[in-house]
């Protein structure tokens, strides 16, 4: 079986060494360094890490304009098991990514309209978004990474200029137009996802990945061990054509929103991706992690008595677990 090598992304993210970490909680009564992103990025020096705690109320739209890694608890947090202690996401409206950003890691965050890139070297990991923009109307942008996430539309582009070394890996991109809409001038690599609909792109490199319906719009593309629910996929190179989706997923019965793309017992994507691997978003070097938990520990579960005494104190129980 050929061997398809996905690393095309060279994102070196220089983290200072003096880099510090701050929290930002809008909820009343909690005392935090912050509680809004305004002040926060005011405040915090490039490359510092801004952890947003789950909240009701929206964080709001914001404009990112240093590198910063910004982390947030993950979303569907009710949805699944052992995720959070506190089961509510940090919310966004809106977010752009411009000049003075390049370097910004976004991971664990709910934004429930519209990401807009307009600079390099930005990675967006383990996050929910309606939709993801390329805006390369200014200048060429490139070294970008959208790995484990949750798209509930689509990933697109604007602007003329060129958009280099995407790698789309990992992601649920759901949409009723178009999952991937890119054109001619980008390229890059789209492995291991799960695909709702139309895509139209260029010069890129097609792996592992299920589509469960819509059309190509391509040109000069390459394709390896792809399943498709129609002839979306050429015959060869390990592709499957014509599947019937209901025996590839779990389903929605009694799982998840983003747990139902489990594949299931049988599944036809199951070892099906290069070199032995399954295709979809749970399969390859990457898999996704339900609810989008951050890579780093989370509490899941809290048990405290109301109240202790002077001689044992209270005892406290905290489960945690890594991601």
């Amino acid at each position: 079986m050929k061997k398809i090598t996905f690393l095309i992304i060279s994102l070196v993210f220089t983290m200072a060494i003096q880099a510090k970490v701050w929290r930002v909680n809008n909820n009343p009564g909690i005392s935090a360094n912050f509680s809004n992103f305004t002040a926060a990025q005011g405040t915090a020096t490039a490359n510092d890490t801004l952890y947003f705690e789950g909240s009701a109320a929206s964080y709001g739209n914001i404009i990112i304009t240093k590198p910063l890694v910004i982390i947030g608890p993950g979303y569907f947090l009710s949805e699944n098991p052992q995720t959070q202690a506190n089961a509510i996401s940090a919310k966004f409206g809106t977010i752009g990514l411009n000049v003075g950003s390049a370097g910004t890691t976004l991971s664990g965050m709910a934004v429930q309209e519209l990401i807009t890139i307009n600079v390099s070297n930005i990675a967006i990991i383990r996050c929910f978004t309606s939709n993801i923009t390329l805006n390369s109307s200014v200048t060429a942008i490139g070294n970008l990474l959208f790995l484990d996430s949750y798209i509930n539309s689509t990933i697109s582009s604007s602007g003329s200029n060129t958009i280099f070394n995407i790698l789309i890996s990992n992601n649920y991109i759901s949409a009723f137009y178009s999952s991937v809409y890119l054109g001619t001038n980008a390229s890059g690599v789209i492995s291991n996802n799960i695909l709702s609909s139309d895509i139209n792109v260029s010069n890129f490199t097609f792996a592992n990945n299920i589509m469960r319906g819509g059309s190509f719009s391509t040109n000069n593309n390459v394709f390896y061990n792809n399943i498709g629910n129609s002839t979306q996929f050429p015959i060869g190179n390990g592709n499957k054509q014509n599947i019937n989706m209901t025996d590839v997923f779990v389903g929605a019965t009694g799982n998840s929103t983003d747990g139902q793309w489990q594949l299931k017992l049988g599944s036809p994507a199951i070892g099906a991706g290069n070199d032995g691997t399954d295709c979809g978003m749970f399969g390859g070097t990457t898999p996704y992690v339900l609810s989008g938990l951050p890579q780093i520990p989370s509490i899941y579960e809290i048990i405290m008595p109301a109240a202790g005494n002077n001689v044992s104190g209270i005892n406290v129980t905290i489960k945690a677990k890594t991601h």
